[in-house]
């Protein structure tokens, strides 16, 4: 007689090795896994470094002779997972001017120059504002104008001729790379001088806030970017940006300003939590500041009443600028792979 296996034993051998398969298919779909988390991780923080360093290197150059014009948006939200977990989402932007060596991206010729009118929002895509995006979805973008005195640039905007109704206030702040306003505004000291009812336009639209209220209709504010644009690629900084908010050090209490909800009762409106303390300029909802202050007020942010100089002598103790700038932001990989995204924050020092 042959010798041969039973029935039993070869039941078990299957089962043994239907059991050996399948510890190797977990351990297999886990190295599929690990290496597509380690895979976004590793895309996050490529985008992580790519804006820190443009920040870094923005604000090295930082004017502080030059306006710089703040807003803080918090709007309330039911996502968990929100920057700092505070049941809120930051929409900030801010403005100002810095030195360095600029050059245009997309205009023929290519313009240069050392001095340029900067900002940081979450651009408007496909016509609909950041809060209405789906987080993953949002575009953290840079603006960049070069202030510019040649004879060979056109002029980029006249306020006093152009109306509410006109595209030519989208294009200023979104097709040209540069700003060469008449009668003013080719150089950063006749910047300063423009009057306020133009500045209050010029501000509105390149924030995306209503000022004193803006005479410029809301589709031509804000920093419009379609990644299928070429023509708006220039102000794309980074995809997936789900949120970005802006903190000034504030020496005094020796805290990070502007909070939000400070007394916890829900409501950003109300005085004491979030505002800032010129009436008729600014949007209660929406608080900001515009340094240096003269004549625009002064600061009223989280029960601080600051009543001294919006003045470059000043500057460390001006509570939402300070020694420092903190800039958080929470950032998403393109293939949805880590959901809730990863929160960042950096700190910018002014100080210097």
């Amino acid at each position: 007689m042959k010798k041969a296996f039973t029935l039993i034993e070869l039941m078990v051998a299957v089962g043994i090795l239907g059991i050996v398969l399948s510890f190797a298919g977990v351990v297999f779909n886990a190295g599929i896994d690990t290496y597509r988390t380690a895979e976004a991780n590793a895309e996050i923080m490529r985008n992580f470094r790519a804006i820190t360093d443009r920040l870094d290197a923005d604000f090295e150059g930082l004017r502080k002779d030059g306006e710089i014009f703040v807003v803080w948006v918090a709007k309330p939200t039911a996502v968990s997972g929100d920057c700092d977990l505070d049941g809120f989402e930051r929409f900030d932007r801010i403005m100002f001017f810095a030195d360095g060596d600029f050059q245009s991206y997309g205009t023929t010729p290519m313009i240069h120059g050392n001095t340029a009118r900067i900002s940081y929002m979450l651009a408007i895509r496909g016509g609909m504002k950041a809060d209405a995006q789906a987080r993953p979805q949002r575009i953290l973008a840079r603006t960049q104008h070069i202030l510019t005195s040649d004879p060979g640039v056109p002029w980029s905007l006249d306020p006093n001729t152009f109306t509410d109704t006109d595209s030519r206030w989208l294009d200023w702040h979104n097709r040209y790379e540069y700003d060469k306003t008449p009668p003013l505004g080719a150089s950063l000291e006749q910047w300063k001088h423009i009057s306020w009812d133009q500045k209050a336009d010029m501000l509105s639209v390149i924030t995306d806030v209503d000022i004193t209220p803006s005479s410029v209709a809301s589709n031509l504010r804000g920093a419009h970017v379609d990644p299928a644009d070429p023509t708006t690629i220039h102000k794309l900084l980074c995809e997936g940006v789900g949120e970005f908010k802006v903190q000034g050090w504030y020496d005094a209490e020796s805290r990070w300003v502007p909070e939000i909800d400070v007394d916890g009762d829900g409501d950003l409106t109300d005085r004491t939590d979030f505002y800032w303390s010129s009436p008729g300029v600014l949007d209660p909802l929406c608080p900001g500041m515009l340094y240096p202050g003269i004549p625009y007020g002064g600061i009223g942010i989280n029960g601080i009443s600051y009543t001294g100089p919006l003045d470059e002598t000043n500057f460390n103790s001006i509570p939402g600028l300070g020694r420092a700038l903190k800039f958080t932001f929470t950032l998403f990989d393109s293939k949805g792979i880590i959901e809730q995204g990863r929160t960042f924050t950096h700190i910018v020092y002014l100080d210097k």
